[in-house]
């Protein structure tokens, strides 16, 4: 694998991540992004801390779940939605990872995940099989390869890689962001990660 990482960035060190630490950044995300949709804040709350995930919140994400986040802040929690997308395809939740196309939806979400969806907790985790490292490095590397374009395509340059389809740059931020994650880009946690081009 490090050959992989190298080639996207990142160590030769980097090692993806272990599918607990995956299941609680799922379970943890899906969480704060239905707070961010105008879930309870308080339920959601004491259901991290049933389950025993309120000391992995990330600084930005307790402000949002005891309300001290600002609008913009739950704004940004909102597109959080497509990281999760990333994280649920990484445990076999969902089958193909949607290419991040403009007006894309991703309400199927809520679906799938708990305390919200149609499973319990302990179901979502039993049933998870996180993604080869192979299929991780290789949507690093995808997703690396799209941020670049929409960032070439945002510098007015529109015609840049006129076959990849449309593209929309924040989606793609957010994923690669998730993806960088998994695989463990320089070692970084989940507030800290960056998206390197």
């Amino acid at each position: 694998m490090a050959a992989l990482s190298t080639q996207i960035g990142g160590s030769e060190d980097d090692v993806v991540r272990p599918i607990q630490d995956v299941l609680n950044r799922t379970l943890i995300l899906g969480a704060v992004v239905a707070a961010a949709h105008g879930a309870p804040h308080e339920e959601l709350m004491e259901w991290l801390a049933e389950m025993s995930l309120v000391e992995q919140l990330t600084p930005n994400e307790r402000a949002l779940l005891t309300g001290a986040a600002s609008e913009q802040l739950a704004i940004d929690f909102s597109w959080q939605s497509e990281r999760l997308v990333v994280l649920l395809w990484a445990l076999h939740k969902i089958p193909v990872l949607p290419f991040p196309t403009p007006g894309g939806s991703v309400a199927f979400i809520e679906e799938l995940l708990p305390p919200y969806g149609d499973v319990s907790a302990a179901q979502f985790c039993e049933t998870a099989r996180l993604r080869s490292d192979d299929e991780l490095f290789a949507a690093a590397s995808e997703l690396q390869e799209l941020h670049v374009v929409a960032r070439h395509r945002g510098l007015s340059r529109p015609d840049y890689r006129p076959k990849v389809p449309e593209l929309d740059a924040e989606v793609v931020q957010e994923r690669h962001h998730a993806v960088n994650w998994l695989i463990g880009y320089c070692g970084q946690p989940w507030d800290q990660v960056t998206t390197d081009t």
